[in-house]
């Protein structure tokens, strides 16, 4: 894996403050009112519906057991008053359909910005990312290129439309991970460039955004 700098004149925000930007909203998350989630979903779907982007359907689709269930759970777990009456006390509750429509749209906003994060920027812009976040830790041994290598093909198997079995597609993975698949080691060019004024106006925006928000769902 090789790491340079970028070509003079490239612009844009640093792939490194985007990740920041949604790993703050995700912490955000269970502090967010859910009117004011609904809506920062809502913009991201729009978004992703005008970039024609899959990602968040297919992300959507994989999940929606996994949401069905959080909203049972909190359905039939949560006291207070029976949705259908005649049933007593084997009928889900009220309280509890709200709060588990509650988690299940904060699973879903997370998903929202994860696909708007995934649609917007290449997997190689990722890894930089991942890289230039990762590079402090060097001093420490961590093998940040293990770590990026792992998250680079994980994300091109991720991308692939027939991945076989799950014990399959696994021991692909380790396989060029550990070999470089068919015999021949990859090469990845990553240009991790550096933070500019724009990335540090960005986070400070988002973190004013954010914040207030929070304060709002406390209040």
């Amino acid at each position: 894996m090789l790491a340079g700098q970028p070509p003079p004149g490239s612009a844009g925000i640093h792939p490194a403050s985007l990740i920041l930007i949604w790993l703050g909203f995700a912490l955000c998350i269970p502090w967010l009112r859910a009117s004011d989630l609904a809506v920062i979903a809502g913009m991201l779907v729009i978004a992703l519906l005008l970039d024609r982007s899959p990602d968040f359907f297919k992300l959507l689709r994989r999940t929606r057991w996994l949401l069905l269930s959080l909203i049972l759970v909190y359905a039939f777990a949560t006291p207070g008053d029976p949705l259908i009456p005649a049933l007593d006390n084997y009928s889900p509750s009220r309280e509890g359909l709200i709060s588990g429509g509650s988690q299940a749209l904060r699973l879903a906003a997370l998903l929202a910005g994860l696909a708007a994060l995934l649609s917007g920027v290449s997997r190689n812009r990722i890894l930089a990312g991942l890289y230039f976040l990762l590079r402090p830790l060097s001093p420490l041994r961590v093998d940040i290129d293990r770590i990026a290598a792992r998250v680079w093909l994980t994300l091109y198997y991720a991308e692939q439309k027939e991945l076989g079995r799950p014990r399959e597609w696994r021991a692909t993975f380790h396989a060029a991970l550990d070999e470089g698949g068919d015999g021949e080691n990859p090469v990845v060019s990553l240009e991790i460039g550096r933070l500019s004024g724009p990335d540090y106006l960005a986070l400070v925006l988002s973190s004013l955004l954010l914040g207030l928000l929070v304060a709002r769902g406390a209040a």
